[in-house]
């Protein structure tokens, strides 16, 4: 009964959008050294997601409701260092992506 429920898990699992597995302790280290992670294709998808989280005032962009949203995003990774995280976010919390 557990190999059938593993191979279900990985199959769904294969199956989710790499964009939807990014997480929030990942895009925290990938972002806390960009340069770098700008080479890595393991940190596409969490930069990707990050870069993702716009939002809009009135149809125009919205640095604070963006940075406000992304806040919350990088704070869902309760293992990470509330330093680095705002140093990102000071950063890379109010702006729209950035190419790379």
């Amino acid at each position: 009964m557990k190999k059938i429920s593993l191979a279900g898990a990985m199959f769904i699992a294969a199956a989710i959008p790499v964009s939807v597995m990014a997480s929030p302790c990942g895009t925290e280290l990938c972002l806390s050294d960009f340069d770098a992670a700008t080479n890595l294709a393991e940190c596409k998808p969490e930069m990707d997601e990050f870069f993702e989280i716009v939002k809009y005032r009135k149809d125009k962009f919205s640095p604070s409701r963006t940075l406000k949203a992304r806040r919350n995003y990088l704070y869902k990774c309760e293992s990470g260092n509330d330093t680095d995280k705002e140093r990102i976010l000071a950063k890379f919390g109010a702006i729209l992506k950035p190419s790379y």
